[in-house]
Parts: structure tokens; C-alpha cells; sequence
């Protein structure tokens, strides 16, 4: 049986994940830090995760942020995981976008009760359902 897990990682609780515990049944939320990596490391090389999605909130603490993610593209696993950054204001998304262009950048525009959380939230289950 293989076991999959939607990772959310943040360093604060926000909107994001109260629409992610909504969608999901079982997520493992935790601050992206170095610590954190070598979690999660340990997880995808031993097969105890066998497939991952990571979604990233880097709305604050963004240079921990890109640090955690700078570990993540080093690793063999972790760096072919679904990658989604959530969090960003408008004017942030094309330097993530270039700095991590296999991350899907959700970027909410206008008011955050109007987004379509959902439509997100959907491909992120794809995305786990069917990730390497």
C-alpha cells in the first residue's frame, strides 16, 4: 500500500489552511525549517511517504522560506514533488515564479472570500493522488 501525504508548510495558521484541512483528511502541517527537511527527507527515503505534494505559505519569514526550499531542490525526491507557493502578494509572483518555475504560484488576487479555493485544492488532490 502506498502512502501519500500533503505536506503544509507554514509559520503561521491562515485561510490556507483551514481550506486545506477542509479538503484533506489526514495533512501533516509543520514550519518549513531545516529541521522540517530533514523530516521529511528521512519520510521519502525510507518509503514511510512514498508519494508528497508540498504547499508552501511564503506570505512571511520568506528568506527561511527560500532556504527550506534551496534543501528541497538539492534532494532527489523532494525536488520532484508537487510544489505549490501560496501566500505571495501580485507583485512577488514572477520573481518565485522564475526563482521556482516547476512551483505552481497561487497568488489571490481581489478578495480572499471570492477565490476559488476549490479549483486549487482540487489540483492538489490530482496532484497527490497521482504524484510520483
Amino acid at each position: 500500500m502506498s502512502t501519500a501525504m500533503l505536506y503544509y508548510l507554514a509559520w503561521h495558521e491562515d485561510d490556507w489552511l483551514d481550506e486545506v484541512l477542509d479538503r484533506f483528511p489526514e495533512i501533516n502541517a509543520i514550519v518549513p525549517s531545516v529541521k522540517t527537511f530533514e523530516l521529511l527527507a528521512k519520510q521519502r527515503e525510507s518509503g514511510e511517504v512514498e508519494r508528497a505534494v508540498l504547499v508552501l505559505n511564503a506570505a512571511v519569514e520568506q528568506d527561511r522560506c527560500k532556504e527550506f526550499l534551496r534543501l528541497c531542490q538539492e534532494h532527489p525526491q523532494l525536488s520532484t514533488d508537487p510544489l505549490y507557493i501560496v501566500g505571495l502578494k501580485p507583485e512577488e509572483e514572477e520573481a518565485w515564479q522564475e526563482a521556482y518555475p516547476h512551483a505552481k504560484i497561487i497568488v489571490i488576487t481581489g478578495f480572499a472570500v471570492e477565490f476559488d479555493y476549490d479549483a486549487v485544492l482540487a489540483r492538489m488532490e490530482i496532484d497527490l493522488e497521482g504524484a510520483h
